[in-house]
């Protein structure tokens, strides 16, 4: 069965920037395998971790944001470039998969 992303309930004490990071992490995990599901690619989850880790670790990079210790600017700048990735990559037939992580991911990053 496909886990659809859901941002946790978290307590505001909980909440770092280096936590929405990996909560990023899993968002992107999940969006990529229903890409890859929709394109009917099958992919191991220990290839997906590897690959959706280095990529965006690679746009944390690409915006000059720092991955070990973000902001809250940074992590809003790397969620817009992945959106516009997954946008371009996957189009019209992404659109309802990059919508709702992106609001996903929204609820997290408005807590910071």
């Amino acid at each position: 069965m496909l886990e659809i992303y859901t941002a946790p309930n978290v307590a505001r004490a909980v909440l770092t920037t280096q936590f929405v990071r990996d909560e990023l992490l899993r968002c992107f995990e999940s969006a990529n395998r229903e890409f890859m599901r929709l394109l009917g690619q099958p992919v191991t989850d220990e290839a997906l971790k590897q690959q959706v880790r280095q990529f965006v670790q690679g746009v944390f990079s690409q915006c000059g944001v720092s991955y070990t210790d973000p902001t809250k600017e940074g992590i809003l700048a790397a969620i817009a470039e992945c959106r516009g990735n997954a946008e371009k990559m996957m189009g019209p037939q992404g659109t309802g998969i990059i919508q709702h992580h992106y609001d996903e991911m929204m609820k997290l990053v408005r807590q910071l």
